[in-house]
């Protein structure tokens, strides 16, 4: 017996296989769909409307079954075997993907989002990390096709067959003469008696009609078109408002209409409002019971142009540059701002550092592509700056007198706040005690869970909860340098504005808001502040103008003050930059220096080659790091520079993995026998490693003395949610508050142990920096004229201070009569916005280009947001929040929804930003041409 090794190929060919598989694909991937909606709608909506969400499922069956897999006399053409077979294909592997991302992540595929994740370094792994869950599915998928391939395609048939022959038999009784009628059945029955007659085994072909079959017919007709129109009526008198046109996708229509058009759900799909959205001025100071100050100045008439209502930015004087003086609104808030070319940066090693990016930098104001600071007519800015040092700050200082000669910003990859410390009774505490049953187990557990983050509990000064045990360090260990009551001023309370790394990463460098548009289109916009690397060359360059032409300068001074010295700039990082254009933005910031994957990876590298094979498919692990940065302190020290060094860990990003050879890896949770490991372990695993590795960055900047000079600022780029903790999974398109919730604290061995309970962002890092160099006197006078220059102008605060919020006024300044508002993008950046402000414990998840609902929390009464409200639309979200939270909190919800409506068109303004919010969506065509109109989401929409 031969084996054919073409017959599967051969069957795959059969138009019977073909259906089959395209209907497994669609419509398994529809009820997919469906079940994750069922909570979306009331179920008598539910249900009453179902036959309309399965309506483009009904014409898929239909259409493709006509127009594709027919036969012609018996056999299917050669090209419709192509096409068949390319659906069906295409169709299994968009159904395979969106199952296995429900699987891995909880939630639904973005398609609109898919181009650019693969486009990018390492997309395609982090695609790929979810390859065995699609294989799995794929499998699926193929068995159940086959199993109802030998069957399925002839009860179709028969199907359309039964409705065809009735609507036929129905039109010759119904239309056509009575006698016609008799004559025509008079001559199937004679051609039935010869057919009879002609028959050995005395059966006929086809049995005779009877009266019964007419009535058969007769019924199946009226049955169809009553049908019909049934769900032609829900169709029509169906809602148009979200969720119902979503619930009604089906595959592969959403992924091409993903592809072709515009999603269509609100404003936010536009590049542009249509008109100026002014600030909700009347709603603002009404929550705020008309508190504001009488000669408030964003209200005053010189702020008009910028707060009031005109025309839209985009059309005022298009192609002109800003004025560089006159006018009291900066760039980008009346029109895109002109370009500031700069050269690209240079990656080493090898060879010596660049120059400057920008060679007019101190030739012109000081701005960076966009407003120089923030406009003094902008509504939500509030200053500390007058306010009084906190706690026993300034009395510290005086007497220990810290110098900070270098800074070092550490950016931990998806770090919740409930990780830095991880502390005994917490909710993931319990989480992962309810995975054991045995009392024994427990304990070693609590052993295990003890020394989780032992060096985020010594730096944060948090208490785990856990029994204390006395610390004996070695005499060089770096916590030694550490004296009682000395070592790191703490923020509880601080959220991200952005839950994606890139878009975090300009918030905290730049003190900028970032722009809710998907993935980091702020490197085509322009940063409207400077950034971290440009404020210290601008103070080098400021210390280089007070000596230039003193040529008794050195010869007065052997050894130079190291206040003096000139700032070098460097970010660093194990894992790639090529991901979503971080290299252009990291440019774009002002780093001159970039050590990257690449950098590790080159055999011309000065610590080539590297100790650790790649953990992940973004790079290594951020040990490779350590002789760099290590490097970086000693060459600054030998030069006579300040350093500003920026690093991004990555190990507890996605899929959680620490080197093979790293002994403490172990299971915190109770293993599953249906899976290996709980994604929460590996998280808590790489948790653990990025503990100690901070405790390496420590005893490397103690061994090469730079720790006692050195203020080292730590904060998460955003949280990652999960199904154990959170009810919810991952942070894509995910507003839970575990995935905003971040640490946030500055470190010195000679700044007090303080605890700041303050609700704040990464925005108040520059003005925090900025303020702690000049209260410690760290900067010489021209570096400290540059700092307090540029300080008032930043959207953020000063966490050194008091939070005694003060307003502008048309003649100073005057108590703030409301708090800070937190305005934070959620991954990927254009389909939801997080709004939140301190004076309340009110969170919104604002919906912008997308089919997800808003959604309400207050984590005061509900602080892991388990029973969120929803709903579709404001109105609905306000009547459900006034009877469960009452009139206040009803109140706040509709401002937040105006404010964000708002702050996203504001913020487009602030970076000359006029591209489309999805990803997908954008095109060559010039921004604001023949654009007005939102399009369907769903070629079966008439309204």
């Amino acid at each position: 017996m031969q084996l054919n090794l073409l017959a599967p190929f051969q069957a795959f060919l059969r138009p019977k296989s073909q259906f089959a598989l395209f209907f497994v694909a669609f419509f398994i991937a529809k009820l997919l769909h469906l079940g994750s909606h069922f909570a979306s709608l009331p179920i008598v909506l539910y249900l009453l409307y179902f036959p309309t969400f399965l309506l483009p499922d009904v014409l898929l069956l239909v259409g493709s079954k006509l127009l594709v897999y027919r036969h012609n006399g018996g056999q299917a053409s050669t090209i419709r075997k192509c096409i068949g077979g390319v659906l069906a294909t295409f169709t299994l592997g968009c159904s395979a993907s969106q199952i296995s991302f429900f699987v891995e992540t909880g939630g639904e595929i973005q398609w609109m989002a898919a181009s650019r994740v693969l486009g990018g370094s390492g997309g395609l792994g982090l695609l790929l990390s979810g390859m065995g869950s699609m294989i799995v599915a794929l499998l699926i998928l193929i068995a159940i096709s086959v199993l109802i391939a030998p069957w399925f395609y002839d009860l179709t048939d028969r199907v359309f067959e039964a409705v065809g022959g009735s609507f036929r038999k129905s039109f010759f009784m119904v239309i056509r003469k009575r006698a016609a009628t008799e004559d025509y059945e008079l001559l199937l029955s004679s051609e039935d008696e010869r057919t009879e007659s002609s028959d050995g085994s005395g059966r006929s072909e086809k049995p005779a009609p009877t009266p019964a079959s007419a009535v058969t017919a007769v019924t199946i007709s009226i049955l169809t078109v009553l049908g019909a129109i049934v769900v032609g009526v829900l169709q029509y008198v169906r809602p148009t408002s979200p969720p119902y046109a979503h619930m009604s996708g089906s595959l592969p229509i959403t992924l091409i209409e993903a592809v072709l058009f515009q999603p269509i759900n609100s404003e936010f799909c536009l590049p542009h409002p249509v008109e100026v959205v002014p600030f909700p001025f009347e709603s603002f100071k009404r929550f705020f019971n008309h508190q504001q100050p009488a000669d408030w100045l964003p209200e005053w008439q010189t702020c008009g142009r910028d707060n009031g209502p005109g025309p839209p930015p985009w059309l005022e004087h298009p192609g002109h540059d800003s004025p560089e003086g006159g006018s009291n609104a900066p760039w980008g808030h009346d029109r895109p701002p002109p370009h500031i070319p700069h050269d690209r940066p240079l990656h080493p090693p090898p060879g010596p550092p660049p120059e400057p990016m920008d060679r007019n930098f101190h030739h012109r104001p000081f701005r960076h592509g966009g407003p120089s600071g923030e406009s003094p007519c902008e509504p939500m800015k509030l200053s500390n700056l007058n306010a009084d040092l906190v706690d026993n700050l300034a009395s510290e200082i005086k007497e220990r007198r810290p110098m900070i000669k270098n800074i070092l910003l550490l950016t931990l990859e998806s770090t919740r706040k409930d990780m830095f410390p991880f502390k005994k009774g917490s909710h993931a505490y319990d989480t992962v005690h309810s995975s054991y049953t045995s009392t024994s187990n427990k304990q070693e557990l609590d052993a295990k869970l003890r020394k989780l983050t032992p060096v985020s509990t010594f730096l944060s000064g948090e208490s785990n909860g856990f029994e204390s045990e006395t610390e004996h360090y070695e005499e060089n260990d770096w916590r030694n340098a550490f004296k009682d009551g000395m070592g790191a001023i703490n923020i509880n309370g601080a959220i991200t504005q952005a839950a994606y790394t890139l878009k975090s990463l300009v918030s905290s460098h730049c003190g900028v808001e970032p722009l809710a548009v998907d993935f980091t289109e702020e490197t085509n916009g322009h940063i409207y502040q400077p950034c971290l690397p440009q404020i210290f060359w601008k103070m080098s360059e400021a210390v280089r103008g007070k000596h230039h032409g003193d040529h008794d300068f050195k010869e007065k001074h052997e050894k130079r003050d190291s206040r003096d010295w000139t700032w070098e700039s460097a970010m660093i990082q194990s894992v790639t930059d090529q991901f979503d254009s971080q290299d252009v933005l990291n440019d774009q910031m002002g780093f001159r220096n970039v050590i990257a994957e690449t950098t590790i990876s080159n055999p011309q590298s000065k610590h080539y080659p590297p100790k650790q094979p790649r953990v992940n498919y973004f790079g290594f692990p951020e040990t490779e790091t350590l002789d760099y940065l290590r490097d970086m302190f000693v060459d600054a020290q030998e030069h006579e520079k300040r350093l500003f060094v920026s690093h991004l860990t990555s190990s507890p990003h996605h899929p959680f993995k620490t080197p093979a050879d790293w002994s403490d890896k172990t299971n915190y949770l109770q293993p599953q026998r249906w899976r290996p490991e709980d994604p929460l372990d590996g998280y808590l695993n790489t948790i653990r490693y990025q503990d100690q590795w901070i405790s390496q960055i420590f005893q490397m900047l103690h061994d090469v003395g730079a720790l006692n000079e050195t203020l080292v600022i730590m904060t998460g780029d955003h949280g990652l949610a999960f199904n154990s903790l959170d009810n919810s999974q991952s942070a894509v398109n995910n507003g839970h508050i575990s995935n905003f919730a971040i640490p946030l604290l500055l470190v010195h061995p000679h700044l007090p142990r303080i605890q700041l309970d303050a609700s704040t962002t990464p925005l108040s890092i520059i003005p925090t920096v900025l303020d702690l160099l000049l209260e410690t006197d760290s900067l010489p006078l021209p570096a400290a004229e540059v700092a307090k220059e540029i300080l008032p102008k930043y959207m953020g605060n000063s966490l050194v201070r008091k939070l005694d919020y003060s307003v502008s006024t048309s003649n100073g300044t005057a108590p703030a009569f409301f708090q800070p508002f937190h305005f934070s993008a959620i991954n990927p950046g254009g389909s939801l916005l997080a709004i939140s402000d301190a004076s309340t414990t009110y969170r919104l998840i604002f919906p912008l280009c997308s089919t997800i609902p808003l959604r309400f929390t207050d984590i005061a009464t509900d602080p892991h947001e388990m029973n969120p409200i929803t709903a579709w639309t404001p109105g609905e979200l306000s009547e459900i929040v006034k009877v469960r939270h009452g009139v206040k909190a009803m109140e706040w919800a509709q401002l937040a929804e105006e404010l964000g409506r708002w702050w996203v068109w504001k913020q487009r303004a602030k970076w000359g930003y006029w591209g489309n919010a999805r990803e997908t969506s954008r095109g060559g065509a010039e921004v604001g041409g023949g654009i007005g109109r939102i399009k369907k989401e769903h070629w079966w929409e008439t309204k």
